[in-house]
């Protein structure tokens, strides 16, 4: 079987039973996105990425996260990406005893695209460590991240977004969460993009439901260089 089809059938099969799963807590709410990509050079740029997520729809705290880096092109389909993260999170069950937590990470990436027919098939590998600062003391973590995104035009300015990511962790227990996508992007200019979509985002013992609203912008240096 083709990569490109044995991809596609993991990411259904990945998302069907994500989607059939059942949480001990249910909870919808929002996640709010707001992406750029700034070229520096020919083959550098630096990504920056700002999330803000509630339990509820704009209600209740959930996490605030930064992250940024520094990415290479390799060619036109192959890129790496390595940097540092931030979070800030509130517990998923608010109680006397719960408390939240900060996270700094820094993460090593792959993107690998490619095209499959109409689709634009895109494929995320990425490794992070995550240090985690609790009342009682540092947590090291590490998990790979893989996420297989599909695009597909519906006209010159819409499209449609798919992508299903799931998360290994390197200690028990291994599957660490699942994030599942489905959306609509429109694109306003070839640097600037509105998305809107409903995800769903499965833990071992709790699965999430969030709306998602996405801006997502490029901004390119190079020009200002060369007038």
């Amino acid at each position: 079987m083709p990569l490109g089809r044995t991809a596609l059938l993991f990411f259904i099969l990945i998302g069907l039973h994500t989607a059939a799963q059942k949480g001990e807590e249910d909870c919808f709410g929002t996640w709010a996105v707001v992406s750029g990509d700034h070229r520096i050079s020919e083959k550098l740029s630096i990504p920056t990425v700002g999330v803000l997520r509630h339990y509820e729809l704009f209600q209740h705290y959930e996490f605030a996260f930064v992250r940024t880096g520094l990415t290479y092109r390799f060619n036109g389909t192959l890129s790496g990406t390595v940097g540092y993260a931030y979070l800030d999170s509130e517990p998923f069950i608010i109680s006397p005893e719960a408390k939240g937590a900060q996270q700094h990470w820094l993460y090593e990436e792959l993107v690998l695209k490619s095209t499959l027919g109409n689709l634009n098939l895109s494929h995320r590998y990425r490794l992070e460590s995550r240090w985690i600062l609790k009342t009682e003391g540092t947590i090291l973590r590490h998990r790979m991240r893989y996420r297989l995104q599909l695009k597909y035009p519906m006209g010159k300015r819409l499209y449609a977004n798919l992508y299903n990511e799931v998360f290994v962790a390197f200690q028990e227990p291994l599957f660490n969460q699942n994030r599942l996508h489905l959306g609509l992007a429109y694109v306003v200019c070839p640097s600037l993009r509105f998305e809107v979509g409903y995800l769903k985002n499965h833990f071992p013992d709790i699965h999430c439901d969030r709306i998602r609203l996405g801006l997502v912008f490029k901004t390119d240096w190079t020009k200002k260089k060369k007038r």
